[in-house]
């Protein structure tokens, strides 16, 4: 089984150094156009880069926070409060084998962080696909397996290769990296 964040170092998401090498606001530009429709992020955690989005993606529609650990829900749900938009946010406890949001239901998915503590990827991309309407956008932030100032141990990352590897396997097209991020990449798969 793939090592999941501990909640109880929920502080260390929201270290403000990490703005300086991993800024929420640098990934907006990548979603594409829709005027109404639901987002979601997969493992929300803490909403670092979860609230930063919904503040711009709630005008469209709801946004999801999924997420697998209870702990992780409730900080997320107490610092919900304090958001201007948290009428049009609603937070998901998922189990590692489904997202309970319909089918077709989601213009846009991000993931960030969490791929390299997928230990059965493909099965929880083939689950994005589902959610994701005809036209869905699925984006992935995962640290590069090379060493790095922060991050998670060396032996825990997987590959970008990886990553397309699973995208494709859950039946994704157009899949193509941005640079982003000094530590992490960038992937975006359409679904059609």
């Amino acid at each position: 089984m793939a090592h999941l964040f501990d909640p109880q170092h929920v502080s260390k998401l929201h270290d403000p150094e990490r703005k300086s090498f991993q800024d929420p606001a640098l990934l907006l530009p990548l979603i594409r156009q829709f005027d109404r429709g639901d987002s979601a992020e997969i493992g929300a955690g803490s909403g670092y880069f979860f609230f930063p989005l919904a503040e711009v993606l709630t005008r469209r529609g709801t946004c999801h926070a999924v997420e697998l650990q209870l702990p992780m829900i409730e900080h997320f749900n107490r610092e919900l409060e304090t958001k201007p938009f948290r009428d049009h946010v609603r937070s998901v406890l998922s189990t590692r084998d489904r997202i309970p949001l319909a089918d077709g239901s989601i213009e846009v998915v991000w993931m960030v962080n969490v791929f390299h503590e997928l230990s059965d990827p493909q099965e929880i991309f083939s689950e994005i696909f589902r959610i994701l309407s005809p036209s869905g956008q699925c984006l992935v932030v995962d640290w590069m397996p090379e060493p790095t100032p922060k991050g998670p141990p060396l032996e825990e990352r997987k590959s970008e290769i990886d990553l397309y590897d699973a995208l494709i396997g859950a039946g994704f097209v157009k899949i193509r990296s941005h640079d982003l991020y000094p530590y992490q990449y960038v992937v975006e798969a359409l679904k059609d």
